[in-house]
């Protein structure tokens, strides 16, 4: 019954999709730069989605108790923004491309990404994060030797369910909207525990 409203939801989502493609819509203008410039358009995207998640953040953690203006780093959501350009966005849409022709079965696809993919992909960005801050090799190595359980742990929560919904049902063209999507949470989560300390 869920699987069906599912799949009826998203056909209505899809339609809706085609309708607006030949409309000046926001929808239909994003829709036609995935057409001409998929990755250009999904690095931009994810890097003002990364670079939100991390002002998300900030915001959240800012402590109005004290009564001080929140002031955000602006560097720091700005590393942000150049991981989700730089590094997120190529990586995974060349990931998604990948593991759509090689592997049709979508729990297959999900096990691989997230068993196989994902923990080698958690310590590369967590580890470009802190570089770009600064940080030495003995740093990072000591953040991650800490860290990466609690963060794995938590992106099996998150990113499993996820991705089992976009790998069976959202088409390929948007499957890095969609993580994107979620991945402001992500970042929201990430900003803050690699802000953590020692």
């Amino acid at each position: 019954m869920i699987h069906s409203f599912v799949r009826s939801q998203l056909s209505y989502v899809k339609r809706g999709f085609s309708s607006t493609s030949k409309s000046n819509s926001p929808l239909a203008w994003y829709k036609r730069k995935l057409e001409t410039d998929p990755l250009k358009t999904k690095a931009l995207t994810s890097g003002f989605i990364a670079g939100l998640g991390d002002f998300n953040c900030q915001y959240l953690v800012h402590d109005d108790k004290t009564k001080s203006k929140f002031l955000p780093d602006w560097t720091r959501t700005l590393r942000f923004f150049a991981l989700g350009t730089f590094l997120v966005a190529p990586v995974v849409h060349h990931w998604y491309g990948f593991l759509s022709i090689q592997i049709s079965n979508v729990a297959k696809r999900t096990i691989i990404d997230q068993f196989v993919f994902a923990p080698v992909f958690c310590v590369t960005f967590m580890s470009s994060l802190m570089a770009l801050e600064g940080k030495d090799l003995k740093y990072i190595q000591k953040t991650i030797t800490r860290d990466i359980s609690d963060v794995m742990i938590a992106n099996w929560c998150l990113w499993i369910p996820a991705q089992l919904i976009n790998f069976r049902f959202v088409s390929l063209q948007w499957q890095v909207l969609y993580s994107n999507c979620i991945a402001f949470l992500w970042n929201t989560y990430l900003s803050w525990k690699t802000q953590e300390e020692q």
